[in-house]
């Protein structure tokens, strides 16, 4: 049923990943899906950017990588492929943008127990779970 899942993962929050981790190795181990690890590192103020050396996305982006392929190590996926991915910008377009670019046909993903903030504006689980084209698994922490 589902070939390519997506987990988004929040390497600031890796203690709340381990459940998150463990439930889309199920899916995918049961399945044999390709998986892919994304992380989303949100960009620096333009205020700030101006002092940063030139390779500071291109530094980033490699050990945000190695990290995420630290992670996946540690977790049994299945017979599928792991696939280790990292952009810039905000969160949820990241996340839906990318889930488009692979195909995904599901997004595994993890949610705080929402506050009034979020209902004011919405958190990032809940935006992707409105506009993603595939099925969002949610898991709680």
């Amino acid at each position: 049923m589902f070939r390519t899942i997506l987990v988004p993962v929040d390497l600031e929050h890796l203690e709340h990943s381990k459940e998150l981790l463990r439930v889309a190795a199920q899916f995918a181990s049961q399945e044999g899906a390709d998986v892919h690890l994304l992380n989303v590192i949100y960009g620096p103020p333009a205020v700030v950017s101006q002092y940063l050396p030139a390779d500071y996305e291109k530094k980033a982006s490699a050990d945000t990588k190695a990290k995420l392929e630290r992670v996946a190590g540690a977790v049994e996926f299945g017979a599928g492929k792991v696939v280790c991915a990292v952009r810039h910008g905000n969160s949820y377009p990241e996340i839906l943008d990318y889930s488009e670019e692979i195909k995904a046909d599901l997004i595994v993903m993890a949610s705080h127990r929402p506050g009034v903030a979020d209902y004011l504006l919405g958190s990032t689980a809940a935006r992707v779970v409105r506009h993603a084209a595939c099925s969002v698994f949610v898991v709680r922490h």
